[in-house]
């Protein structure tokens, strides 16, 4: 009899595992994303308009500093003449 109840419960259990198939899962795949889209504005005349009179103001100011450095130099030469004269004046 323990024979026939282990076989009956065998049956059962395998009978059982044959009948249903096993769940499959099928998991869609992710939207693919848009490309990314890159926008270069146009380059704009008046911002080479304005890069060029900027450049102009640097060379003008260079300019200016170096007439200055001139000067400053002709002034301090003329000073040192002036000092030169005047200790020779003393003696």
């Amino acid at each position: 009899m323990n024979k026939a109840v282990f076989a009956a419960a065998a049956m059962v259990v395998l009978l059982a595992a044959c009948d249903k198939p096993a769940p499959v899962v099928v998991t869609p795949a992710p939207a693919p994303s848009p490309p990314a889209v890159v926008v270069t504005p146009a380059p704009d005349a008046s911002a080479d308009a304005a890069k060029a009179a900027a450049d102009k103001a640097a060379d003008a100011a260079k300019d200016a500093s170096s007439a200055a450095k001139g000067s400053a130099m002709d002034a301090k030469d003329s000073a040192n003449k002036a000092a030169d004269a005047a200790k020779d004046a003393k003696k």
